[in-house]
């Protein structure tokens, strides 16, 4: 699948290799897909590795198990709970052009969109 540009291939994390996104007791994480058709995914998990693994066999959302074909481009946190629903639905309703804006880190342009409320 190619990344837009400014993208880099985030692998979906095997057990072995996810310690940073395993699950911290009582805290949450969000995370972020690019899937095959471009849309970008938001959502929010205890842990990211088993949370990836249901998405790549098809437990994980309707989205998901349509396109099958995913890559985590994003993970932030750990957040406690109230936080991580509170931010992934600020996410969500974000533009796209925000949403890729942080992706690529340029924090410029992300806040140039958010005080042009073109959101």
């Amino acid at each position: 699948m190619k990344l837009p540009d400014g993208l880099q291939r985030v692998e979906c994390p095997e057990p072995a290799r996810a310690e940073h996104v395993e699950g911290v007791e009582g805290l949450v994480w969000i995370y972020m897909f690019l899937m095959c058709n471009g849309m970008l995914y938001v959502g929010q998990s205890h842990d990211v590795a088993k949370r990836v693994r249901r998405h790549a066999d098809g437990s994980g959302s309707r989205q998901a198990k349509q396109l099958k074909e995913f890559v985590l481009v994003y993970v932030e946190g750990p957040k406690a709970p109230d936080a991580a629903v509170k931010r992934e639905r600020q996410l969500k309703k974000w533009s796209r052009a925000k949403k890729m804006a942080l992706l690529r880190g340029d924090f410029e342009t992300l806040k140039s969109l958010s005080k042009s409320r073109e959101t």
